[in-house]
Formats: C-alpha cells, sequence, structure tokens
C-alpha cells in the first residue's frame, strides 16, 4: 500500500455508503423510491465527520412536502440502533435520549475533535470486523 499524504488519511475514515439505514415510518410505502445521494453532503449531528446524505420524497404525504433526509452517519446509527432520519430507536420507536435514559445506557464519548474522529473509525472499524456493540450494551 503506498503511503498517503496527511488529507487522505483523514479523508479515509469518512463514510460513503449506498443505501441509508432508516425505519419503516421513514420509508414510503411506494417500494420504488427515488433516493438522492450526495457524497460528504452533510455533518453528522453525533460526531461531526461527513457522511454520504440521502435525500427522498415521502410518497404518503402531500406533494409539497419537505424531502426526508438522513441527519446522521451510519456509524452513528449503528451504534446508537437508531434511525439515520427520524432518530428513533429502531427496536423500541423511542427516541434514543428517552431510550438511553430508561435503559442507562449513555456510555460517555469523546469531546475533542480529534477524539471523536479517532472513536468513530475505531467503532467504524469494529462493526466491519463484525465484533462491534451497540453502545451501552
Amino acid at each position: 500500500m503506498p503511503p498517503q499524504i496527511k488529507q487522505d488519511l483523514n479523508r479515509s475514515g469518512w463514510e460513503t455508503t449506498d443505501f441509508p439505514s432508516v425505519c419503516e415510518r421513514c420509508l414510503p410505502t411506494n417500494p420504488y423510491v427515488q433516493m438522492i445521494k450526495d457524497d460528504y453532503g452533510a455533518e453528522c449531528k453525533i460526531c461531526t465527520r461527513p457522511f454520504t446524505l440521502f435525500s427522498w420524497k415521502p410518497a404518503d404525504r402531500t406533494s409539497s412536502a419537505r424531502r426526508a433526509r438522513t441527519a446522521i452517519c451510519l456509524t452513528c446509527a449503528r451504534l446508537k440502533n437508531c434511525c439515520q432520519c427520524c432518530m428513533l430507536d429502531l427496536q423500541f420507536g423511542l427516541p434514543i435520549v428517552v431510550r438511553d435514559a430508561a435503559l442507562k445506557m449513555v456510555a460517555p464519548g469523546p469531546t475533542g475533535t480529534v477524539n471523536r474522529e479517532y472513536y468513530a473509525q475505531e467503532h467504524e472499524r469494529e462493526i466491519e470486523e463484525g465484533r462491534g456493540e451497540l453502545e451501552g450494551v
């Protein structure tokens, strides 16, 4: 593997995916959904890393409805077991703040920018290797 310059090393931790992890409530009933994919289109609300932004028009609503879009990266969604769009728990359907308080699953995360980046990269690597766990479980 050729040596990478520092900018490429930081960018290698950025997320690119082909499909979002969303719940059934966020997707329309029509199986033929037209999604717009924007690589590095937004910053994750949790870890502040750039991620692939997906947006689609919910067919169940009126034609003037706002487009649904992902708000957090796939790594954070997998760690917290929540939908990327509405940020509700996939198992219970509760907001993740309420779920964490009820189940006492709150694990203190890193606060610094570099530490958050490293934390996200390590958990992404663990998930890819199949040994990653949900946060606090």
